[in-house]
């Protein structure tokens, strides 16, 4: 998942510690900022993506990560 202006992309997947979100974010200079972390369950991930600046900038991005974080998260409940 990308943003429309493409600074910022998640990857989701479900592994079996829980979600690993993978979270990069490309910087004025080139360079790319890359945050990996793996939510156990439904309720830390919501945490996460409360204090999460994207759903100011992208809310439809946003709230496509919420979505599919959910989904991936569900089998492991």
């Amino acid at each position: 998942m990308t943003s429309q202006d493409e600074r910022v992309a998640f990857t989701l997947r479900p592994t079996a510690l829980g979600l690993l979100v993978e979270r990069t974010q490309r910087q004025p200079m080139g360079t790319r900022l890359i945050q990996v972390m793996v939510f156990a369950d439904q309720e830390v991930f919501d945490r996460w993506c409360e204090v999460e600046p994207l759903r100011f900038g992208d809310a439809l991005l946003y709230s496509k990560l919420r979505r599919e974080g959910h989904a991936a998260l569900a089998p492991t409940q």
